[in-house]
């Protein structure tokens, strides 16, 4: 795929997953900065040791990389504008940087803990992507790779849930920019990846099963996929894991009209959507139309005004 000299930022590359893209990426000829504070899952910050690690790997493998070790967080437009001194620009940013986070119980949440998830994750991901916005949109050419996960199915294991929030926001994220940005030249895409990392060695459950299904490096040859100029699509989310990609998307039924409490519970296998197809909405203006033409059987308008325009 056409990744070649072009320059790459993979945030949160000093291990697991995020290496893999960064090792990948150079393999394929790309100039990457390898980004990684150094920190640790519940958001303290180290040392450069874990990125220059990588780009040892990288440049011993005979491809070119750099390290940075600044905290997405805070440092977004640092890690642009050093990227831009060092390469001369920036054409692809992997957005993988994210923390599992302190432990809180959902029943006595730690409200500075939780904000830190968020942070590197949301905000972290935000932050990167408007500051490589400008530049990506004046050479008409960008690609962003944003990583949410399949925790946003819901593990059912209580807590704060902060990390399968902050995923969930990356969702939402990469769907909205993402129908926005190719009118720039810029396509914008994510995964829901599973792949052993030290997070996933956290419980020894997720241990057994990233450890025996989950090779990271089956994930980063569809990450290269969406780096490259060949990219189809934008403002889509993708299952990667075990050799396997799909897209992912949120669904919806024809549903109950029923309009009543009682009615409404009488008829739940409707509501639940049993037996019926599922809908998937191409943009939130489509499924807007689905849910009044399934509410009144009439076809709803386009919103002109706001320049949206019927799927």
């Amino acid at each position: 795929m056409s990744v070649k000299g072009r320059v790459a930022i993979v945030t949160g590359a000093g291990g697991g997953l995020g290496r893999e893209y960064a090792i990948s990426l150079a393999a394929a000829g790309a100039k990457v900065v390898v980004n990684d504070y150094g920190g640790t899952l519940d958001g303290r910050p180290g040392t450069s040791e874990r990125a220059q690690a990588v780009v040892d790997e990288i440049t011993t493998a005979g491809g070119t990389a750099v390290a940075d070790s600044h905290d997405v967080s805070k440092d977004a437009k640092e890690i642009i504008a050093d990227a831009v001194k060092t390469y001369g620009t920036v054409d692809i940013l992997v957005n993988n940087a994210g923390i599992a986070g302190k432990p809180s119980s959902h029943d006595d949440v730690d409200g500075e803990a939780f904000m830190r998830v968020l942070e590197i994750g949301v905000l972290g991901t935000t932050l990167m992507t408007s500051a490589a916005y400008a530049l990506m949109r004046k050479q008409g050419h960008g690609r962003v790779i944003n990583v949410s996960s399949n925790s946003i199915y819901g593990f059912g294991a209580g807590g704060d849930c902060a990390y399968a929030a902050s995923k969930g926001a990356i969702y939402a994220l990469t769907r909205d920019l993402g129908r926005f940005s190719e009118r720039d030249g810029i396509k914008i895409n994510g995964i829901l990846p599973s792949g052993w990392s030290r997070m996933g060695d956290m419980s020894e459950g997720t241990k057994l099963v990233t450890r025996t299904y989950f090779d990271p490096a089956k994930i980063s040859p569809f990450v290269v996929l969406l780096a490259s100029d060949e990219c189809p699509v934008s403002g889509e989310m993708f299952t990667v894991s075990a050799g396997r990609a799909a897209r992912e998307t949120f669904a919806t039924y024809p549903g109950s009209n029923a309009a009543t409490t009682e009615g409404w519970l009488s008829d739940w296998n409707k509501v639940f959507g049993v037996g019926d197809e599922p809908y998937a909405a191409s943009s939130c203006l489509d499924h807007v139309q689905y849910i009044v033409k399934n509410a009144t059987g009439k076809d709803m308008e386009a919103i002109a005004e706001f320049g949206l325009a019927a799927q």
